[in-house]
């Protein structure tokens, strides 16, 4: 896949998951029988097993939470991976056809960081960066953390201000982000241009 740029088709049923969720309920047993039957309805669209994930997490369910992530970045793989296993060289998150890919890769590397699964979940993060410069979800933060150093937990209770992250991160990266060239020069060069 020389310069490719990955554009997901667009999945009717991305429509009926997100009125889903603008209804909102409280009901978990509800919640999870709907998100499923909108996994059935279109297994590629990768939304609610991100939210399948939330509710067993919430409910104890840590293998099933586990499970469900694990089919999810599988579906995302073989979305995004030719026949070779090679990955295009761009996916936007502009393209909002990419947003449930992009989010469950995102999930999968925290989750890996969260479980001290160091090198896969900088990889993850790697890819995420070098397929979208733009870093829309914030993988370069996560990639100086882990080099430096942080647990997950660590990393949030730093700079986790009830749902989000503040001007500190901003800062902090600014000011550690020379330390690491090998992993940032790239990135930083590109954003200048």
């Amino acid at each position: 896949m020389d310069n490719s740029v990955f554009i997901d088709q667009s999945r009717p049923v991305a429509e009926k998951f997100f009125k889903m969720k603008e209804e909102g309920s409280s009901d978990l047993e509800e919640v999870t029988t709907r998100l499923q039957q909108l996994v059935q309805e279109d297994p590629d669209f990768l939304e609610p097993y991100l939210v399948l994930e939330e509710v067993y997490t919430e409910t104890g369910k840590h293998d099933k939470a586990t499970e469900v992530l694990d089919e999810a970045f599988n579906r995302a793989v073989n979305l995004l991976s030719d026949d070779e296993g090679n990955w295009p060289d761009e996916i936007p998150w502009m393209a909002d056809e990419n947003r449930h890919i992009i989010r469950t890769i995102l999930h999968k590397a925290l989750s890996e960081w969260e479980h001290r699964n160091w090198q896969h979940a900088l990889d993850l993060f790697r890819l995420l960066l070098m397929t979208n410069p733009n870093d829309n979800i914030a993988a370069r933060f996560y990639i100086l953390a882990i080099r430096m150093g942080f647990t997950f937990a660590g990393f949030e209770d730093r700079f986790n201000k009830g749902g989000y992250y503040d001007s500190e991160l901003n800062e902090w990266f600014d000011e550690h982000v020379e330390r690491f060239p090998d992993e940032f020069e790239w990135w930083l060069k590109k954003v200048e241009e």
